[in-house]
């Protein structure tokens, strides 16, 4: 067949597998991308699989799925369906993710560890968890799709009424708000390829979600990550065994077709790795570290995934360091229209695009995370010294970068 690929989606996760499939040397599109994307592949809009169908006519190109949404909508099953090779789980299996309450049900019933919780599905109900809750902080946490923000660490139940007083009339209920424990440790990212039955682990990498540094911040889609992250023996053996291989039996028991990555979002608590949550396709903005990172051909290998199969890929010989440059107001009232001067390209780093748009020659802020600049090196402080001095000479006016990702 031809080397062509689609990317669906228009954030820096995007970008950077568009960058990966492009140095493949394939013909790269993208529905809908986004200024850079646009850069680097051919970009059309659409609403749903039918305009994608529509578009390739007779042709079936190597289909990569990035956001959650569109997996939560099925596209994966109706590009299946007309023939085409798709990286990304069905509808059904999406549900880890798009119900978290469902994630905490398989949890449970897996004896995967994990926070506890409880739902509700009422502002009532979760004013009353609230009101008899002795053990703070506690997590509120939206069931549904929320573009990683729907989550609020409250450190007493005044700020947990203040979150209820903001979700109350909000369309979120059906499926339910957690009330959920608060969790102490350090947070690592688990992705690996699998195709529901055997999986093969991607980098090891840590995303920084909060805003900034401090405890409290406001959770953010991710603020910056580090690749690798070194783990021993004993604690990658715990996590196969207690949360990656059950897993796998309920995708394996339930015949979910799965044929992409899963994402297990973990604290490594002090008893323990326990999951924070699962996410069933990459993350952003891990994806912008592990892509520059591993050395090979990304179309055969999101190729073979798309048919089933887990190939194993090379350890990195590198490390990466992603920092992400968000617009002013950022996670609630994102400041738009910026205009942004990239400056001269430098060696091993690379600038993935999210919210922006053109303007003439130029690029505008149009959205959040703006942003992603990713730098790599031999050992993680030239990474990040490589990562911050790209983000020096970008005149971006305004916007926010967290000033210690990747710090040792």
């Amino acid at each position: 067949m031809e080397r062509e690929a689609l990317v669906v989606g228009g954030g820096a996760r995007e970008h950077a597998l568009v960058w990966g499939l492009k140095k493949s040397g394939c013909d790269v599109y993208s529905t809908p991308g986004n200024a850079g994307i646009c850069q680097d592949a051919t970009c059309f809009p659409s609403q749903g699989p039918d305009d994608v169908i529509a578009y390739f006519g007779t042709r079936r190109p190597l289909t990569v799925i990035g956001p959650e949404a569109p997996l939560a909508a099925g596209w994966s099953d109706a590009l299946r369906a007309a023939g085409f090779p798709v990286v990304g789980p069905s509808a059904k299996a999406a549900r880890l993710e798009s119900s978290k309450r469902l994630a905490k049900e398989v949890m449970r019933q897996y004896d995967i560890p994990t926070a506890g919780a409880r739902a509700a599905h009422h502002p009532e109900e979760l004013w009353t968890m609230i009101a008899e809750s002795r053990h703070w902080p506690m997590v509120l946490k939206q069931s549904g799709l929320a573009q990683g923000k729907g989550v609020v660490v409250a450190p007493d139940p005044e700020h947990a009424r203040e979150v209820l007083n903001v979700w109350s009339s909000q369309d979120i209920w059906r499926d339910g708000v957690l009330f959920e424990e608060f969790l102490s440790g350090w947070e690592l990212s688990v992705q690996v390829v699998t195709n529901g039955r055997q999986y093969v682990w991607l980098p090891t990498a840590r995303d920084y979600k909060r805003l900034t540094p401090e405890a409290q911040s406001p959770n953010t889609g991710g603020m910056g990550a580090v690749a690798p992250i070194p783990l021993d023996a004993a604690l990658t053996g715990e996590i196969n065994r207690m949360i990656l291989d059950p897993i796998m039996t309920y995708l394996s028991e339930g015949d979910l077709l799965y044929r992409g990555v899963l994402y297990a979002g973990l604290m490594i608590t002090a008893e323990g790795p326990k999951v924070l949550e699962f996410n069933v396709r990459l993350g952003d903005p891990e994806t912008q570290v592990v892509v520059p990172l591993v050395d090979v051909d990304w179309w055969d290998f999101w190729y073979r995934v798309s048919q089933g199969d887990v190939p194993a890929l090379p350890e990195p010989r590198q490390a990466a360091v992603a920092v992400v440059m968000a617009a002013r107001g950022y996670p609630v009232h994102p400041q738009r229209g910026m205009r942004i001067v990239l400056g001269p390209e430098a060696e091993d780093t690379q600038v993935f695009h999210a919210g922006t748009g053109r303007d003439g020659d130029g690029f505008v802020s149009q959205g959040g995370r703006v942003l992603t600049v990713s730098g790599w090196a031999k050992t993680l402080p030239e990474a990040r010294a490589k990562a911050y001095q790209r983000v020096s000479q970008i005149d971006f006016p305004d916007s926010y970068i967290r000033p210690d990702i990747g710090e040792l």
